[in-house]
């Protein structure tokens, strides 16, 4: 990476999944030696968020203005954040209630230079899937050029929206 490059990874994990926790785990020693190595300015779990989330139920984490950023950043991009991410309707038995909801992944990770986001993944374009570990993959061979195929969307925040307790977006 250049010397006016500062990297930022964030990573997000989904803490309401049975059997996933070693590979979170490995995800995250993955992103840790990145950092150690010179490659991330700054690595951090950013947040942990649940499977669904509705707009009632967001007041307070963020997690729906973190999706809401991913998708602008994935339409820049002609991309896609499904099939990881997924945006549907949820009914309730015997009730009248439609709540629009996301349904977040397992594991995704954000890539930030200062305040540009780079990337998202996983994401696909069509003909690709990129997942978690293609980005990893690309940073541990060293390929600085591959996060040139994303095109990047400036954001007005420098810390995670998990973290910083900053509530959703209007």
């Amino acid at each position: 990476m250049t010397d006016e490059t500062h990297l930022r990874a964030e990573l997000y994990l989904r803490g309401d999944t049975y059997g996933t926790f070693d590979a979170q785990q490995q995800v995250l020693n993955r992103v840790n030696r990145l950092e150690a190595n010179g490659v991330f300015t700054e690595s951090m779990v950013a947040g942990e968020w649940q499977r669904i989330r509705t707009m009632a139920e967001d007041t307070r984490s963020g997690a729906l203005a973190t999706y809401e950023e991913f998708a602008d950043w994935a339409d820049r991009n002609g991309s896609s954040l499904e099939p990881a991410f997924e945006q549907r309707t949820r009914t309730y038995v015997g009730m009248d209630r439609v709540d629009e909801v996301v349904v977040f992944p397992v594991v995704s990770l954000a890539i930030y230079d200062e305040k540009r986001l780079q990337s998202v993944f996983p994401c696909a374009d069509g003909e690709h899937v990129y997942t978690v570990g293609d980005a990893l993959e690309a940073f541990e061979r060293g390929d600085e050029g591959w996060l040139a195929q994303f095109d990047t969307v400036t954001v007005d925040r420098t810390e995670p929206w998990l973290e910083a307790g900053v509530e959703a977006l209007p």
